[in-house]
């Protein structure tokens, strides 16, 4: 073409004196080629493009902001979010560590007065309890971010959190209740994650970027296990066991200060981004107004496609519980590493699915010659697949050769990464808007499989020993197939029906065709 083709998003929230003397109540869009404006009546064309369409630019362009980071802002954005996301789930990881440095320590008294040890039971509800708390959080924390914002949200979430977490060292030297009761705020805190990932995704990505940012964003779960395992490793090797609980609280309250200072939940009111940048992020988004705020849950619930991601979630938080929550356990008790060697090994699968998401994001943003749906499924099922197969494998082995069970587990946790093009992307895409809500919802899955997979361990590992074990993975391998089965089956590749409102039509025009 011998023009740029370019899509513009055109709120008409009132008219001129002159067209109107009364605010329409609902928000109008308007969509259509430069072949189709052509035939369009004059009369439309000078409504929607006149004098709204000259202020809306001039106010752009006349806006102060700091050009201190570019047309890349909402990279440094979701930088700083995924920092806080990871703080949270460390937050909660770093008990499964300290527990390893706070059990007695055979023939050595020193040090006995800050001992602590947990039967098979209590450590179960220590880890459920935490799966409750976001369990009862999750939908008020869903409403709360509809109608406040993610700012004030999570922001608050975030400081609950960082409390929680310091105060652990005394709630254990106090009694076990008060630790159910803070590892249940941790919880809770935890609830917000994936509903500030959905929405960040809805507002301030680029819509070619999607698959980059929602790789990004929620490999927090495997960068909080790469960084919280040998940080805590070092700390108890250094201090004690209580330091471990004081560094993650204290970093988690520094970065959500610094995020409630920096983040807006409009770009377009950042003071840091542009124009050219705030036109980029509003490509492909859905004009929304306060006059539209009704959420279609009943049409959303009834989607099979929605169920669909919610099943991948399942099979995915099915394995990364038993991996990121028991991998410490497995290697201590069962295959016998020391706790400074623990906190290394136990590190590297995760660290290794952070890496593979990173690349399986740009790679399935980067892929055109299939379709959105075909790149979900096998993404998905290479991710499943593989890291059922290795689980298998780690099934069928015995601890003689403890280096090839380790490097089996890493492949499981590695691979599984791949799911960040699977039903990670396939969120977002189905839901557009709405993905606040289809996405904040795998927490959900997180939180289920979070209660299940502690008492199936504790139940089926009574004794910690690899025969014991070897039924754990067998069960995790199959949810995984199962899950895969059902997200293949059901999942769409394009935005449902229900993200399409009648209220609003997009125009889409050359600029030379602008009056």
């Amino acid at each position: 073409c011998a023009f740029d083709i370019i899509s513009l998003q055109f709120l008409i929230l009132s008219f001129p004196p002159a067209l109107s003397s009364s605010p329409p109540s609902k928000a109008v869009c308007i969509e259509m080629s430069s072949s189709d404006y052509q035939k369009t009546p004059r009369k439309l064309s000078d409504r929607a493009f006149s004098e709204p369409l000259i202020q809306f630019e001039k106010k752009n362009e006349d806006e102060q902001y700091i050009d201190l980071f570019g047309t890349r802002t909402r990279f440094v954005v979701m930088l700083l979010v995924l920092l806080c996301l990871t703080s949270i789930w460390s937050n909660i990881l770093s008990f499964n560590f300290a527990i390893i440095c706070m059990a007695p320590k055979e023939g050595n008294a020193s040090g006995a007065t800050d001992s602590y040890a947990f039967t098979k039971n209590e450590s179960s509800w220590i880890t459920s309890v935490v799966a409750l708390g976001a369990l009862v959080a999750n939908f008020p924390v869903v409403s709360v971010v509809n109608r406040f914002g993610t700012r004030l949200v999570f922001s608050m979430l975030g400081v609950v959190s960082a409390a929680a977490t310091v105060a652990l060292p005394w709630a254990i030297r106090s009694g076990f209740t008060w630790i159910l009761v803070l590892r249940a705020l941790q919880g809770m805190s935890f609830a917000g994650n994936f509903t500030v990932i959905g929405a960040f995704c809805s507002r301030w990505t680029y819509f070619k970027q999607t698959g980059v940012f929602v790789a990004i964003l929620v490999s927090y779960v495997q960068l909080s296990p790469a960084i919280t395992m040998p940080v805590s490793g070092a700390l108890c090797s250094a201090f004690s066991w209580s330091s471990v609980f004081y560094a993650h609280g204290l970093t988690t309250m520094l970065l959500f200060v610094i995020y409630g200072l920096f983040y807006r939940n409009n770009p377009q009111k950042h003071p840091f981004v542009g124009p050219l940048e705030s036109r980029k992020i509003s490509t492909g988004k859905v004009v929304e107004t306060k006059t539209v705020a009704r959420v279609p849950y009943a049409e959303i619930l009834s989607t099979p496609a929605v169920w669909a991601v919610w099943a991948g979630a399942i099979g995915n938080f099915t394995a990364v519980n038993l991996m990121f929550l028991y991998s410490p356990t497995y290697l201590s008790a069962v295959l016998g590493l020391s706790a400074n060697s623990t906190g290394i090994t136990a590190a590297l699968p995760p660290f290794t699915q952070f890496l593979v998401k990173l690349i399986c994001g740009v790679i399935s943003d980067r892929i055109h010659c299939i379709s959105e749906r075909t790149k979900f499924r096998l993404f998905n099922s290479i991710a499943f697949g593989g890291s059922a197969c290795c689980f298998l494998m780690l099934a069928c082995m015995g601890t003689e050769t403890k280096s090839l069970n380790m490097v089996l587990l890493g492949g499981a946790a590695g691979i599984l990464g791949c799911s960040t093009g699977g039903f990670y992307k396939a969120g977002p895409v189905i839901s557009k808007q709405y993905s606040y809500f289809v996405t904040g919802n795998i927490s959900l899955m997180l939180t289920l499989t979070m209660i299940v997979v502690p008492f199936m361990v504790s139940v089926l590992t009574p004794n910690n020993t690899q025969e014991e074990w070897r039924w754990v993975f067998v069960i995790t391998a199959v949810v995984q197939l199962m899950s895969n089965i059902l997200f293949c089956l059901f999942i769409r590749g394009e935005p449902c029906e229900w993200t399409r409102e009648a209220e609003r039509e997009l125009v889409e025009v050359r600029r030379s065709d602008l009056p």
